[in-house]
């Protein structure tokens, strides 16, 4: 973005075919907080119907799918990293958890009653068109009338709040320090995260294309969605300009 020329050191695009291995990924996310977490699943599960079958498309390690499966929801899940996935079937043995490329779903068309992706899981690939593909096949298994939630960061806010660095100091003693850029013309955010401990320093950085709003909702009306709802930080306030986080929620044709 705007002025950060440390910012346009280039990411492997296929990043996140280990990103999620690395072991500074997986202690952030299994100390997400947990308050967090639980608005998060009573927000997904407010929108579903009881018992509803549900995928959950970037799993990771089962942080929303057991709790909402503990609910009363047929939960599945898929994920592009084996390590995220032991750590949900060791939690969560009960469940189905597949390792999988979300362009490429394993499962039958009109599969699921809803699929839901969060935590700004989508946008990881180098083209549209890949994107695209996630949303085609999202469109394939769910049936039709069936829901697809998307959570993710509202462009206007990043911009508007944009800051290139932040640090914090994580609950094992490591210092986790982040340097940020985002592209105007491409749409593109990336961060270069530096995991500093006991005098060794490990590095992760990753790229993705951050959709607007706008962009969102032509995506999804191609690959056959409609009756469009935009939500604000899971409680379903009015989404304004400096909403950071907003949940889309659409329906299959």
């Amino acid at each position: 973005m705007p002025g950060d020329d440390e910012g346009a050191v280039g990411v492997d695009p296929r990043w996140f075919e280990s990103f999620f291995d690395s072991d500074e990924w997986l202690h952030t996310a299994v100390t997400r907080d947990p308050e967090r977490t639980e608005q998060e699943v009573a927000f997904v599960a407010s929108q579903l119907e009881p018992g509803a079958r549900v995928l959950d498309l970037a799993c990771g390690t089962g942080r929303i799918s057991i709790p909402l499966a503990a609910r009363g929801f047929d939960v599945h899940g898929l994920d592009i990293s084996e390590r995220v996935l032991e750590v949900a079937r060791r939690d969560g043995p009960e469940l189905e958890f597949r390792q999988g490329d979300m362009r490429e779903l394993p499962w039958e068309d009109g599969s699921f009653d809803a699929v839901i992706n969060l935590w700004t899981a989508f946008g990881y690939f180098d083209s549209q068109a890949e994107d695209e593909r996630v949303l085609a096949e999202v469109a394939r298994v769910l049936r039709r009338g069936g829901l697809f939630v998307i959570d993710t960061v509202n462009q206007v806010a990043l911009v508007r709040g944009f800051q290139h660095r932040g640090w914090q100091d994580l609950d094992d003693g490591t210092l986790w320090l982040e340097r940020r850029s985002y592209d105007l013309t491409t749409g593109r955010s990336q961060a270069f995260w530096s995991f500093v401990k006991d005098g060794r320093r490990r590095e992760l950085a990753f790229d993705h294309r951050l959709y607007t709003l706008g962009e969102y909702r032509e995506l999804l009306t191609r690959a056959g969605f409609g009756d469009f709802r935009f939500c604000a930080g899971s409680d379903e306030q009015e989404v304004t300009p400096d909403s950071f986080r907003v949940q889309i929620l659409a329906r299959r044709y």
